[in-house]
């Protein structure tokens, strides 16, 4: 091992090279407003900006000279005492004697004041006299229309007023008033908006006052029920476009066409028995038609549906040679919609059943005495087996919306009718539902 090896092993340096000095570095200089412990420790990772608060506002800049105020005398025009106050204004305003600017808030309001005349043949009434009237009027100005202090500092001798009273005998005065002086095919349109604001209905107001008393004193019990209800109330009314929709479903697994039926015709069982039969019917109809005209299979893979071509009537088209009909069973000929690659067992080509349906599927075809597996399954065994599952599928989605449509009926009667509202709810979920007979073992 040479001399250099082991140098660089130790990291000394070369036997030439003398001690050189690191240039000195200028580190970054601790900003203003920081601690030396806590510069020290950010180290080379600085902040990367350094706030900086003044500890006092700048001296405003100005060229311009104070101006002169003075001591200045005034008096409110809207006082009756003549009294003389002091206040501070500039020597400007104080020599041109400008008015009290505070004086034009000092305003009241415009009330309708009406002569002995007008009162005789337009005010009278029998509860009301026209000292009381006067009294009334008085009030209102001094209180400036405020009803609840004009309530509380009304007194009238063997008369017990409420606030709707007053308020009613007011405005009926100044309506029967402003209607008078001014017609009202002829009154500005200043006019007809105080005459608008002037409506005072006082048997809709004590109406409403009652029944916010009664709000107000309800029991918890009463507001967890009505809160309940509410929250049901809600829920129905948001599934009431799924409950359309899945009706519609139904109706097109059906063959039907929409009917413009009520819902409520099909909450009881005899609307769903008729609606069945109908459906039977039309599906017989259907099968007689296809057998004639078209042969129908399922979009499954075992077969598909294709209609025989039509015989050109033309005598300018082209001949045509025509294979063996779909029908004939002694070409053993059959089309398809798509061909598979390669070979494949039939059964396969089932299609499957929902997760959710599949233990139900199986156990109706137990009671038929079916098998849930096929022995034989040729093309015809398949075709059977795939239309009996579809039926199924669609006799236990009937059933499932059956049960829905009676259960929301059986809450919403519930609901509307008050005898039955005291009822809990475990009542309601657990209410009597109608069985659907399906006649499933008729079916072959």
């Amino acid at each position: 091992m040479s001399s250099a090896d082991i140098r660089d092993v130790f990291e000394l340096p070369p036997p030439g090279a003398g001690t050189k000095q690191k240039p000195k570095s200028h580190g970054e200089r601790r900003p203003e407003g920081v601690s030396r412990e806590l510069f020290s420790l950010l180290g080379e990772n600085s902040a990367p900006l350094a706030i900086y608060q003044k500890k006092f506002k700048e001296k405003p800049k100005s060229n311009q000279k104070a101006k002169n105020w003075v001591w200045h005398p005034f008096k409110n025009p809207t006082r009756e005492d003549d009294l003389t106050l002091y206040h501070w204004v500039l020597k400007s305003e104080a020599e041109s004697e400008a008015p009290y600017k505070f004086e034009k808030f000092n305003t009241t309001l415009f009330i309708q004041d009406y002569t002995e005349e007008e009162y005789r043949e337009l005010l009278e009434d029998e509860d009301w006299s026209k000292e009381e009237t006067d009294y009334l009027f008085k009030l209102c100005r001094e209180f400036d229309l405020r009803f609840f202090v004009i309530a509380d500092r009304y007194q009238w001798p063997a008369k017990n007023r409420t606030l709707e009273d007053l308020k009613d005998r007011f405005y009926t005065v100044s309506r029967k008033i402003l209607t008078a002086r001014n017609p009202i095919n002829s009154m500005t349109a200043a006019q007809s908006s105080l005459l608008n604001s002037m409506e005072y209905n006082k048997e809709q107001e004590v109406i409403r006052k009652n029944y916010l008393v009664g709000l107000a004193s309800r029991t918890p019990e009463e507001v967890a029920e009505e809160e309940a209800l509410f929250i049901e109330l809600k829920r129905i009314e948001s599934l009431q476009s799924k409950l359309l929709s899945d009706r519609e479903e139904v109706l097109k697994l059906l063959d039907e066409q929409k009917t413009t039926e009520d819902l409520q015709s099909f909450h009881t069982s005899a609307g769903v028995s008729g609606l069945i039969q109908d459906m039977v019917n039309a599906r017989r109809v259907t099968k007689a038609e296809d057998v004639t005209s078209t042969y129908s299979a399922p979009s499954s893979g075992v077969s598909s549906s294709v209609s025989t071509p039509a015989r050109p009537l033309t005598l300018n088209a082209p001949k045509v040679r025509y294979g063996p009909s779909p029908n004939d069973a002694k070409s053993g000929i059959s089309w398809h919609e798509k061909l598979h690659s390669g070979c494949f067992v039939r059964s396969q080509k089932i299609p499957a059943v929902k997760a959710s349906l599949v233990q139900k599927v199986y156990a109706t075809m137990n009671e038929l005495g079916v098998s849930s597996r096929l022995i034989m399954p040729t093309a015809k065994v398949s075709e059977k087996y795939v239309e009996l599952q579809n039926n199924i599928v669609i006799l236990l989605e009937l059933k499932r919306q059956l049960d829905r449509f009676s259960q929301e009926s059986d809450i919403q009667g519930r609901l509307n009718d008050p005898k039955k509202r005291s009822a809990s709810p475990d009542a309601i979920q657990d209410g009597p539902t109608k069985k659907l007979n399906t006649g499933l073992g008729n079916t072959s």
